[in-house]
């Protein structure tokens, strides 16, 4: 079960090096994890970030949450809520960000 996706600019190109956090609870535990966007390639070429959350399915409603941060660890988005599943056709979960300023 996991959290990936990717990181858009303005022009809709790629970006790597992006901090991602992943945070809330799962399965009643916390969950508090950091990454940067464009490690993986397991889903394109560039940009993509990606969390992996066990290999428990367990379904949740809205308690994750992933966010962009800058380099200094301050939010550069909203943090952004999502439901898990415990459904093998539904354990990988896509979120996309895409700069807007």
């Amino acid at each position: 079960m996991g959290v990936a996706g990717q990181v858009f600019d303005l022009s809709g190109a790629p970006i790597s090096g992006q901090q991602v956090r992943i945070g809330g609870f799962l399965g009643g535990k916390a969950v508090d994890m950091l990454t940067l966007s464009g490690l993986t390639s397991a889903y394109g070429t560039a940009g993509f970030y990606e969390f992996a959350l066990g290999e428990e399915l367990i379904a949740s409603n809205g308690s994750l949450w992933v966010q962009l941060l800058d380099q200094a660890g301050l939010a550069m988005s909203e943090k952004i809520f999502f439901d898990t599943f415990d459904s093998c056709d539904k354990n990988l979960i896509f979120v996309n960000f895409k700069q807007v300023r």
